[in-house]
């Protein structure tokens, strides 16, 4: 396998069996690459602003289908963040084109606070870095109002798929078929990526209607399968027959311990490793809320404050719990934080090098 000149920008010493970059790899201390000594801390909401609330109507999108894990976060986010503004939200679904219809609905919304996002951070990065078509934003001008929870990404495969694990991919002559509804969609360029780390035959599908239509792809056998966030795969994939092949992390999954990580299950190179953990940095932001650009501060600082108290309210977390997602809150300075680290990574050579793999080189 060919590697590519990368130069990523990562901690010169870098070893990648070392405590410190498991550590810094891991979703669950994202806040590490954060700008040092940022506390977040939430603001008491003005009365004014709390007032402009009271009895409006307002919309929180988010990139899910209906049924998946964004929807599920949607809806009960909606739920309690509405008690605490005193607003109604209506949750609304646009899962085409891999979230870029719900990003450019609010980034063009009326700039008065009434108009949210649920999205995939990794996704608003990845498009930016990758020029995809439909991008019309600047990710490092978004105003980001909280990360609702991490992720980390697995692959898995419907019942009727040959592969047992990934010995089987890289042993079997046959080409492995990917799910995706586009190539900002969050998991179709990190499809390509594990593909080109592990030297195997790939093509990967687009065009899907979101979790559902690519669920049921994998049910007729159509693909192999398709790399989700293991909360969504603990949410469906039991009942659907899906396995989960491997984490697509430096540590196991708190969900599945019991499946290896692809540096684990696999010999890889160290440009293969390199790959593998930028692109598993940028998951690590996981999902994240936004609010249109121009919306007046004071009304973004009582959103921030709301939603600091809702995502680390004990009743919340356990709502989530008990559809097996997970709330883990970030701070809206610390997201911030965390974008512009993932968007300054790359060099131009480097970015350039992932773009061929990430966009080009699986969907012919």
């Amino acid at each position: 396998m060919a590697s590519p000149g990368f130069s990523l920008t990562l901690d010169p010493g870098y070893n990648s069996g070392s405590a410190t970059m498991r550590n810094i790899l891991s979703n669950r201390l994202i806040a590490a690459l954060a700008v040092a000594g940022t506390v977040a801390t939430a603001t008491t909401p003005a009365a004014a602003d709390a007032s402009f609330y009271q009895g409006k109507q307002g919309r929180l999108f988010t990139m899910g289908s209906p049924g998946g894990g964004y929807d599920t976060y949607t809806r009960t986010v909606s739920a309690f963040l509405e008690r605490r503004i005193g607003a109604k939200l209506i949750p609304t679904n646009e899962p085409a084109a891999g979230g870029m219809i719900a990003m450019n609905r609010t980034i063009n919304a009326v700039p008065d606070g009434l108009t949210l996002l649920l999205t995939g951070g990794e996704g608003l990065v990845t498009a930016q870095l990758y020029g995809l078509s439909g991008v019309n934003y600047d990710v490092r001008k978004q105003v980001f109002l909280a990360r609702v929870s991490g992720e980390d990404k697995v692959a898995v495969v419907g019942p009727q798929s040959p592969y047992k694990n990934i010995a089987d991919m890289q042993a079997l002559d046959r080409q492995v078929l990917w799910a995706g509804s586009g190539k900002a969609d969050n998991n179709s360029d990190f499809s390509a990526i594990m593909c080109y780390a592990l030297g195997i035959k790939c093509k990967i599908i687009l065009g899907y209607k979101g979790t559902g239509g690519m669920n049921m792809a994998i049910q007729r056998a159509e693909v192999d399968g398709r790399v989700i966030s293991d909360e969504a795969a603990a949410l469906y994939g039991p009942s659907s027959g899906m396995r989960v092949l491997t984490i697509l992390a430096r540590q196991r999954s708190e969900k599945f311990p019991d499946v290896p990580t692809i540096f684990e299950a696999a010999k890889l190179s160290r440009t293969a490793e390199r790959l593998l953990d930028w692109r598993a940095i940028i998951a690590s932001l996981g999902r994240v809320i936004l609010v249109t650009p121009g919306t007046p501060k004071e009304r973004v600082d009582f959103l921030r404050a709301a939603l600091a108290d809702v995502l680390r309210d004990p009743a919340f977390i356990a709502e989530m719990n008990k559809v097996n997602l997970a709330a883990s809150y970030l701070s809206a300075d610390d997201v911030q934080a965390a974008v512009e680290k993932a968007m300054t990574t790359l060099d131009a050579e480097g970015l350039a090098d992932m773009k061929d793999i990430a966009l080009n080189r699986y969907y012919h």
